[in-house]
């Protein structure tokens, strides 16, 4: 099996899950929400992590995957670890550069 198939999107299964742990909450909305994350560049893999979390925690809605999502427009990636090590090294050096060109 190529490592780019895993993990697979398994929505119907996912629903399954929420149905048999939360039945409390109702199928469509939940499907509704899924669909919504979707939309929103969820990759599957953080969709799954946060519904696992939404089911666990007894006082969660569905709506609240959508609550937790930064807005697209809101994002800005996170620089490298080693980005500011660089940025404070390349500072230090131009402090102590002792070239009078």
């Amino acid at each position: 099996m190529d490592v780019s198939d895993v993990p697979r999107p398994a929505t119907h299964q996912l629903l399954a899950l929420a149905a048999a742990a939360r039945p409390d909450w109702s199928p469509d909305q939940l499907r509704d929400v899924i669909a919504q994350a979707r939309c929103r560049d969820f990759t599957w893999s953080r969709l799954l992590v946060a519904v696992a979390q939404l089911i666990a925690d007894p006082e969660a809605e569905p709506p609240d995957l959508l609550a937790g999502s930064p807005d697209a427009w809101r994002y800005r990636p996170r620089p490298a670890p080693d980005t500011a090590a660089r940025g404070a090294a390349a500072a230090r050096a131009a402090l102590h550069n002792t070239d009078t060109d």
